[in-house]
């Protein structure tokens, strides 16, 4: 056996590339939560700096505002993303069986569910696009 001699050296090498890639996923997802709440005070910052100046701001553009700020919320997604987790991890029946041939050959494409749901979304997009814009004049 000519591999033997080298299994602890193997071992070593994928434990050390397991740690350096798990060290860069942590570093750049917290570069990103950074940018992100910079991101959120700098919008919420101009918005106060605006509104203590006394500024005139459509309420439309105000909505805006704090729709973008609270879209960069980091703590809150990471709050439900750990929720959604926990509740995958406990409920389990929602879980979909993946069967080897699946994992070799891929999941079956269904173009019939893929256009409803594209549908589906258009349509809620549509109904929030016609909520957010003004019925009267102001």
């Amino acid at each position: 056996m000519a591999v033997l001699p080298y299994l602890p050296h193997l071992l070593y090498s994928t434990a050390l590339t397991s740690i350096a890639m798990h060290h860069l996923f942590q570093r750049k997802a917290y570069e990103a939560d950074r940018a992100h709440v910079a991101a959120q005070i700098s919008i919420l910052t101009d918005l106060r700096a605006r509104l203590s100046e006394g500024e005139r701001i459509p309420e439309r553009e105000q909505d805006r505002l704090w729709r973008l700020a609270r879209s960069h919320d980091v703590w809150r997604a990471r709050a439900e993303a750990e929720a959604r987790a926990k509740s995958r991890e406990q409920g389990g029946g929602g879980r979909e069986e993946i069967g080897w041939k699946e994992v070799m050959l891929g999941k079956r494409f269904d173009a019939t569910r893929t256009e409803e749901l594209d549908r589906k979304d258009l349509e809620r997009v549509r109904k929030e696009v016609e909520d957010s814009e003004p019925t009267g004049s102001s």
